[in-house]
This record gives structure tokens, sequence and C-alpha cells, in this order.
């Protein structure tokens, strides 16, 4: 990607772009606003929640629609409960640190960024979103090729050891 297409994008930026940005937005904010411990608990019930829902057996018997579209938020539908289901588990049980560990913003804003980064990763690699949606050449770059999905699920485990006590 040269530079006239990149200012190109930048602006005339594409629907999907915005709705991205918007959503790793909303992730930074929750980020800061929930502290390190939570988000932890959040990108492990991302890892846990996708495994889970890649190999649940009963999806297919579970999800029966007519359209590509109506089963892409079908199945959207079923990962978010069962990352929902996870996530609270986790919170639950994973007991991080005190709330005085907190003050590294830094670690939190990673965090996010790359639990945001995670979560877009899956919705395109467990999901049929490919299929029905057009998507920029940023996001099919950053977010839709298996490589993007190995360096998605790499990181995050990586920050992990960085943001250790």
């Amino acid at each position: 990607m040269d530079v006239a297409q990149i200012s190109k994008i930048i602006s005339n930026p594409s629907w999907d772009l915005i709705i991205l940005f918007f959503f790793i937005a909303v992730g930074f904010f929750y980020g800061i606003s929930a502290g390190k411990s939570k988000l932890i608990s959040f990108l492990l019930s991302l890892y846990v929640s996708g495994f889970l829902f890649d190999k649940f057996y009963y999806l297919d018997q579970l999800i029966k629609t007519d359209s590509i579209a109506s089963t892409f938020m079908a199945r959207v539908a079923v990962f978010l409960v069962i990352l929902f289901i996870v996530n609270l588990l986790f919170s639950k049980v994973l007991r991080l640190g005190s709330e005085g560990s907190e003050k590294k913003w830094w670690q939190a804003l990673l965090l996010s960024f790359l639990s945001s980064g995670l979560l877009f990763s899956y919705l395109f690699h467990l999901f049929p979103a490919k299929e029905i949606f057009t998507f920029s050449p940023i996001v099919q770059n950053f977010f839709a090729s298996s490589d993007a999905f190995f360096w998605w699920l790499t990181l995050p485990l990586v920050a992990l050891f960085l943001v250790r006590k």
C-alpha cells in the first residue's frame, strides 16, 4: 500500500473503517475505566470463548437460518453469550491483584487495544463476515488475513507478559 492509497483512505474513509474506529474507541474507553485486572480477565475470556465457539459441536443444530446475514447475526449472538458467561466466570474466579496496581495507564491502553483487535480478528475468522460484507484494504490487511489472525492471537500473550507485576 503506497502513500497515495493511504491518503485516499484517510480523506474518504469507508463505512467499515468508521465502525472499526468507533469500536476501538469504545474499547479504549472501557479499558481505561475498567482497569488492568478486568482487561486481563476479558482477554483471557476472548481466548477461551474463541476456542469454545470454534469447537461448539451443536452450533449448526442451534442456528438454522435461511440467509447468510441472519446466520452471521445468530453466530455473533452465540459468541457474545459465550464470551459474557466466560468473562463473568473469569472475573469471579481470577483475583488479579489490588486496584492499586491499576495506575499504569499505558498497560490498560495496550491491553484494551489488543483485546479490541483480537475481538475483530475473531469476527473475521469465526463468522461468515467476509461473505456478507466488502471491507477496505486496511481492514483486510490488519484483521481478515490469516497472517493478521496469527499476530492478533500472539501479541496479546506477549502483552500479558509485559504487563505482569
